[in-house]
């Protein structure tokens, strides 16, 4: 077991890593469908078409060892996801990967929630650098790698192979721990 906790709750929001149940694949079933275009660099070309497609997508993630995704709770209500994608230990690297539901875009809300995540990748899981791997055509995700420090490592061209097949130029950003350590005098 990963030493994270479970939940952190703030004064707005607060991030759950929540067991897969058919309440929340349906509730992630409804932001994909009503926001397919704007999911469109997070799904990667993924086909959504029911919540038992979720629900298996959800399940596989929380029993996989070298992944931990927190969701973005507002009230109560799924609108974000973000945590690790990949955890790389041999490496002591981790990817982050994240996202907003419509009604929460644009509040610099990515932004709160990072520094959280960063804390538990360096801290409590004693890793060495933090990346984000962002789609090159994903303007708002690589705006807030660049706000928040995250140095652009490499755009791969043509690396992402999505779900459907496609093939995208991919940014990969990064934050080393010793970076975040001169942000975070205090850490």
């Amino acid at each position: 077991m990963l030493p994270l906790p479970t939940e952190i709750v703030g004064s707005v929001f607060s991030l759950c890593h929540l067991p897969p149940t058919r309440n929340v694949a349906k509730a992630l079933y409804d932001v994909f469908v009503n926001d397919a275009n704007g999911m469109q660099f997070w799904l990667r070309g993924e086909k959504i078409d029911s919540v038992d497609v979720v629900l298996d997508g959800i399940t596989r993630a929380y029993a996989c060892e070298n992944m931990y995704m927190y969701y973005i709770l507002d009230n109560g209500q799924i609108v974000g996801e973000i945590g690790f994608a990949s955890i790389i230990k041999r490496k002591k690297a981790v990817y982050v990967d994240y996202w907003l539901a419509p009604s929460v875009r644009g509040n610099k809300a990515i932004d709160r929630f990072l520094p959280i995540i960063e804390n538990l990748a360096f801290v409590n899981l004693n890793m060495n650098k933090v990346l984000l791997g962002i789609d090159v055509d994903n303007i708002a995700s690589r705006k807030i790698a660049e706000r928040n420090g995250y140095t652009l490592n490499v755009i791969s061209k043509l690396g992402k192979v999505w779900a459907d097949g496609s093939v995208h130029d991919e940014c990969e950003y990064s934050k080393l721990k010793s970076e975040w350590l001169k942000e975070n005098k205090n850490a």
